[in-house]
Formats: structure tokens, C-alpha cells, sequence
């Protein structure tokens, strides 16, 4: 890896898909001019601070890049109501981010996202948008090919959402209200429709001890392009990366990759 560049970050803050105020964090060289703008996107109920997003954004500041991190609606530092969000409002967040980066700074051209981040990543960067018509590459870390899949972390209030009412889900020991809509939106959107004319190049990224994801995951998400993909695995590394010397081949897959 090349040597650090000296960074800077900076809070910011757009309005999200229903107006709310999100927060985010632009990190970027202070030295040089920024040589790629970039949008990364959290995992499902974690925040920018996660240490997935939080140590990628940095490193690759230090490489020379501005980085865009954000809390989605209803999340972290964000405004909002999480229960009144479902994965198109994901995919409108980001849409959001990038009109925001495009009218204040540069469009983004490179979207980097983990876990259900990366699927909305995958989503928004076919909508049909100006800001986003300057996305070059895509990255997926630990993502599932569909949203669906999110709904695992639902257990037992499931049954109470098949049958029409609000529930409590709890992810990573934290309570989250959810209604049944959400539900309807994940099982309801079709990745495949979404993404048939994807000319995008993606790289996904795996990782090797995966609870979460499974590894056939990485190898869907490929065959939404026809162009040229990458599959990388990161041996031994969990759904968070958190072991810095996988966070560490992780950031350096992914400079090598957007070069």
C-alpha cells in the first residue's frame, strides 16, 4: 500500500427519501485533490460508526479518495423512524447521498456497500439518475444477492408480521420496531429485474467465516453483470471484518481494485 495521505473529516447532512435529516461523514485527503469520490453504505441496522464502514472510510481517505458515509433514516445520528423504513428506502437514501455529493462536491464513481448496504448499492446504481450516472465500479463486503435474506434476523416476530401487526426484531442484542410493509418490501423487489442491464463492473467480497452470509451469496451478485467482476474471499474473517489484519486485506483488495 502507498504511503498515508494526511485526512480530514467533516460532518455533513442531507435530507433522506422522506425528508428527514441524515448525518454523514465526508473523509478526505488534505493535501492532494480527491482521485475518486466514493458513497459507502452500512450494514442493516448498524450505523456509519460500524467498524466495516468506519476503518474502510479512513483507509481509503489515506489512499487519496473522499469518502461519503452515512447513517440511514431512523439510524444512528440520522432523523426518522426506523419502523417507517424498508430496503427501497434504503436504495432512496443512497440515491439522496449521491445527489447531495454530486451538487456540493463531485458525483460519486465508485459505491461501496456491506452486507444489506451492498445489496442497495447494487439497486440504486441502476436507477436512473444524474448523480449516480457516474458510478464506475460497485463493491459488495459480506452482501446478500437478495433482500430478502435479511429477514433471518426476524425469528419469532415473523409470525406476528405474516399476520399483521407490529413487532420487535432484535439484531446484535438491540430491539428494533418493524412493521409488516417491511416485510412485503423485501419478498416483493426483484433483484434480477432490477439489475438486468447492470454494465457495471462488480467486485464482491467474502468473507471466509461468514455466520451471516453464505458464500454462494458473493457468486450471485457476479452474475448480475456480464462485464468485468471480481470474487474475493478474505480467509478467516467474520461478517464485520473486525480482525484488523482482515480490515487491513480488505482495504488493500479493495484500493488495488478501484486502480
Amino acid at each position: 500500500m502507498k504511503e498515508k495521505l494526511k485526512i480530514q473529516s467533516r460532518k455533513v447532512q442531507f435530507e433522506g427519501f422522506d425528508g428527514s435529516l441524515l448525518e454523514g461523514n465526508l473523509d478526505f485527503p488534505l493535501e492532494v485533490p480527491p482521485r475518486q469520490f466514493v458513497i459507502i453504505s452500512h450494514c442493516f441496522t448498524c450505523t456509519k460508526q460500524i467498524l466495516t464502514t468506519a476503518r474502510l472510510s479512513r483507509g481509503l481517505a489515506h489512499a487519496g479518495m473522499a469518502v461519503l458515509s452515512f447513517d440511514f433514516t431512523g439510524l444512528g445520528y440520522s432523523e426518522g423512524v426506523f419502523a417507517e423504513t424498508h430496503f427501497r428506502s434504503m436504495v432512496k437514501d443512497i440515491e439522496c447521498a449521491a445527489n447531495w455529493l454530486d451538487t456540493y462536491y463531485e458525483p460519486a464513481s465508485i459505491l461501496i456497500g456491506h452486507s444489506m448496504g451492498g445489496t442497495a448499492s447494487l439497486a440504486a446504481s441502476q436507477n436512473i439518475s444524474k448523480a449516480l450516472s457516474h458510478v464506475q465500479k460497485i463493491i459488495t463486503l459480506a452482501s446478500p444477492a437478495y433482500p430478502a435474506h435479511v429477514l433471518h434476523h426476524f425469528g419469532p416476530a415473523m409470525k406476528k408480521l405474516r399476520n399483521g401487526d407490529e413487532a420487535q426484531i432484535m439484531v446484535a442484542g438491540r430491539a428494533y420496531q418493524v412493521k409488516p410493509a417491511f416485510i412485503d418490501d423485501v419478498e416483493s423487489y426483484n433483484m434480477e429485474k432490477q439489475m438486468e442491464s447492470c454494465v457495471l463492473p462488480i467486485m464482491a467480497v467474502r468473507a471466509g467465516e461468514d455466520e451471516l452470509v453464505g458464500p454462494e451469496a458473493a457468486e450471485q451478485i457476479l452474475q448480475y453483470t456480464e462485464t468485468e467482476n471480481r470474487l474475493v474471499e478474505i480467509e478467516g474473517a467474520d461478517h464485520l471484518f473486525s480482525d484488523r489484519v482482515h480490515a487491513t486485506q480488505l482495504l488493500n483488495e479493495v484500493i488495488n481494485w478501484i486502480d
